[in-house]
């Protein structure tokens, strides 16, 4: 009897204790996405010549251009002419290999395109690699202009693309500091042998000069940067994601208007950000272009960026043009591009 006394205390105890006891199950979620980078679109574009430059061979001399046809009157020799008719602008080319787009730490390959060539042969418009719709959705592998024309007549462009990261700040409430900076230099070489592209330096001597002189010097070559970002809160777009509620996807606004020269002049109308630099020389130093804050202390945060770096072949147009050098010589393009999120006023951001 005692025995069964004893358990049914026991049992009553356990009861109670059981009575008092508290459980939670509960699960959140953690949302990621990171910013990506990348060569997304190349153009060239020559700069038509009215002028015929003619020189008395090996000096900057100037001489009167004539054929045969006069020589009885005219005793000039050794007098070398640029062509009319084009030779002194046309003749360049860029040549692109390109991908789909992979985010970030994906190596994989899908619908590559190896040496493609986009030829500068008209002075009213680019000649580009990829239309602007495609080019957020296609990432460069590879990049050369060819430049043969008679004057340094060329102008070329690289764009950088930029996607945000895909997390809700405008909708949210959230403010953000991001910066941007635009940088260029030019490191000049004699090509002495084929060179494999991106990532090699094969066939170059570096630095290079041909005949004491620097590629970038003799063309007089100037690089000038322009912005442009589709942000959070503003235009068609205001979320990170489409308007379809879709995450994901390359729909953004981030597309350049452009003036008579075809340089960019502003923003797309629902693109809402634009910059430009003043064009510098990138012969002797980096060339710093721009270092704006994109947003300080907004939730409008940029959702899609384009960067498009603009080289210029400037020595066409002074008074004693240079003829292009024959020996084969360049220079490497350096663009350094940096979207970051920081704290105003924190010295070394920029």
């Amino acid at each position: 009897m005692k025995m069964k006394s004893l358990f049914l205390a026991m049992a009553v105890l356990a009861m109670a204790a059981s009575a008092d006891a508290v459980s939670l199950r509960y699960k959140f979620k953690v949302f990621s996405s990171g910013p990506n980078i990348y060569a997304c679109n190349a153009g060239i574009m020559p700069q038509q010549s009215d002028k015929r430059v003619c020189y008395f061979q090996g000096t900057n001399e100037t001489c009167t251009p004539t054929d045969c046809s006069t020589t009885g009157a005219n005793c000039n020799s050794s007098c070398i002419c640029s062509s009319a008719g084009g030779g002194d602008w046309l003749m360049n080319y860029g040549k692109v290999s390109y991908q789909d787009w992979k985010d970030n730490g994906d190596t994989s390959v899908a619908n590559q395109v190896v040496g493609k060539t986009f030829s500068g042969n008209d002075a009213s418009n680019w000649s580009q690699a990829l239309t602007d719709s495609d080019s957020f959705t296609k990432r460069i592998t590879d990049l050369s202009f060819n430049l043969g024309s008679d004057l340094y007549s060329a102008k070329y462009f690289v764009d950088i693309c930029y996607r945000g990261p895909q997390i809700e700040y405008f909708e949210d409430h959230v403010n953000t500091n991001f910066a941007l900076t635009a940088q260029a230099f030019a490191t000049d070489f004699l090509a002495t042998g084929p060179n494999p592209g991106e990532n090699n330096r094969d066939g170059l001597t570096i630095p290079g000069t041909v005949d004491g002189k620097k590629y970038t010097e003799l063309a007089g070559v100037t690089v000038q940067a322009f912005v442009v970002c589709d942000m959070q809160g503003q235009g068609s777009y205001i979320y990170a994601r489409n308007n379809s509620n879709v995450y994901n996807t390359a729909d953004n606004e981030a597309t350049f208007t452009f003036g008579a020269n075809k340089l960019p002049n502003g923003a797309s109308e629902g693109a809402s950000a634009f910059w430009l630099s003043t064009p510098k020389g990138v012969s002797s130093s980096v060339a710093d272009l721009l270092n704006p804050w994109i947003t300080s202390g907004s939730s409008k945060t940029p959702r899609f960026c384009k960067v498009r770096y603009v080289f210029t072949e400037t020595n066409w147009s002074t008074a004693l043009p240079n003829l292009r050098k024959w020996q084969r010589h360049g220079a490497e393009m350096c663009t350094y591009t940096e979207i970051n999120e920081g704290v105003p006023g924190l010295s070394g951001l920029l």
